[in-house]
């Protein structure tokens, strides 16, 4: 389009040129040239009408550069100017239309807003399931217009901001969520993994460790906060996390591997050496069991 406009603008001004300079050619013709030889007199004539030319061509097309450039200027302002009222007119639209839905909403009994709550969270649903999670959001928003405390909206509306990776707003639906049901382990999960990608450990460990209280029969959550509390140097209470995890599923190689390196870590032989015994029967052919071995015999 840009390039189109700027063609029409080139060729207009070549016009321009070609109606200035033509009727100055008679003029430039009757120079005074009897002095010149006669024989080259045509040729300086010729050359005198070419290089005045020439100079009114490069003048002009100075004035049409600059002109040009004003131009171009101006079309950028203008469109700059046009995606703003565009905004404006959006953002006008979209609060009309929330103010129309809300009068609707009114207007519907009971059971017709059931129903299309029920309609809105299943699409809000069937979007987040294929990875659509911009339109996910926008009917899970429309379902909290017409349930602003429904806990399945926030968590729905939640997770869609996590997948988005939007932590900030995926974690304040959470905290909100929090303020519904405090108890509420998933949740305290979810904010500890948003806190841990965010690379803030300290709060992360917070958030595991109040939901390993809530869920205290779920093993995995004993060893990743053992885990995250040994690359804090919180290793004792990293041992009391692993003993947990250990307790909960006594036969797990990788728990039994993390309770060894954190009882050699805290000097605790003892319990290095009962978890040694554990690994060896439950996986003999582990090739760490011999450096483990070693380590464990010079503790004192």
């Amino acid at each position: 389009m840009y390039n189109f406009i700027f063609l029409a603008i080139i060729l207009i001004s070549l016009a321009i040129i070609v109606y200035i300079v033509l009727p100055k050619i008679p003029s430039l013709a009757n120079l005074d040239v009897n002095n010149l030889p006669e024989e080259l007199e045509q040729k300086k004539k010729k050359e005198i009408v070419i290089n005045r030319l020439e100079n009114k061509g490069k003048e002009l097309g100075k004035k049409i550069v600059e002109k040009l450039y004003f131009l171009k200027n101006a079309w950028v302002f203008l469109q700059d100017r046009f995606r703003l009222l565009v905004h404006r007119i959006e953002k006008l639209w979209r609060y009309e239309e929330s103010v129309r839905t809300k009068e609707k909403d009114r207007e519907m009994t009971q059971e017709e807003k059931d129903n299309k709550l029920k309609g809105l969270i299943k699409e809000a649903e069937n979007f987040f399931t294929v990875q659509n999670y911009d339109k996910a959001e926008e009917f899970f928003i429309a379902a909290l217009r017409l349930d602003p405390k429904s806990p399945t909206i926030y968590r729905g509306l939640a997770d869609t901001y996590l997948a988005k990776k939007s932590y900030n707003e995926a974690a304040e639906t959470y905290e909100f969520l929090l303020t519904l049901n405090k108890d509420d382990d998933n949740v305290l999960m979810k904010l500890g993994e948003i806190k841990e990608t965010q690379n803030k450990l300290d709060e992360a460990i917070n958030y595991y460790q109040q939901a390993a209280v809530i869920g205290d029969s779920l093993s995995p959550r004993f060893f990743h906060l053992a885990e995250l509390l040994l690359k804090i140097n919180q290793n004792e209470v990293a041992k009391e996390a692993i003993v947990e995890a250990c307790a909960l599923e006594s036969k797990n190689p990788k728990y039994l591997d993390l309770l060894i390196e954190t009882a050699i870590i805290c000097g605790d032989k003892l319990l290095a050496e009962k978890g040694w015994e554990d690994l060896r029967i439950v996986n003999p052919e582990n090739n760490k069991l011999s450096d483990f071995r070693e380590r464990i015999d010079k503790l004192s």
